[in-house]
């Protein structure tokens, strides 16, 4: 099992994703976020294997995403 956080602000794909990864067998879906903030700190806590994220979240739906995927990189390397 792989050890995963997911983020994404849509709800109904938030939802609908986060369902269908704990229904697969082979991913442990540690924690949902739907913002940067949230993403950051359920990394943080739950030192997830990998993260799935949306590119454009709140607060300003631009680049958070990719902005979240560098910082992780940056502070998580392991």
């Amino acid at each position: 099992m792989v050890r995963v956080v997911f983020a994404e602000d849509n709800y109904l794909v938030r939802e609908g994703t986060a369902a269908l990864l704990s229904a697969s067998g082979e991913v442990d879906l540690v924690s949902v976020a739907s913002t940067y903030d949230e993403l950051m700190s359920a990394v943080d806590r739950d030192l997830p294997e990998a993260v799935l994220t949306d590119i454009r979240m709140p607060p300003t739906s631009t680049t958070e995403g990719i902005d979240a995927a560098r910082k992780i990189r940056a502070d998580h390397s392991e």
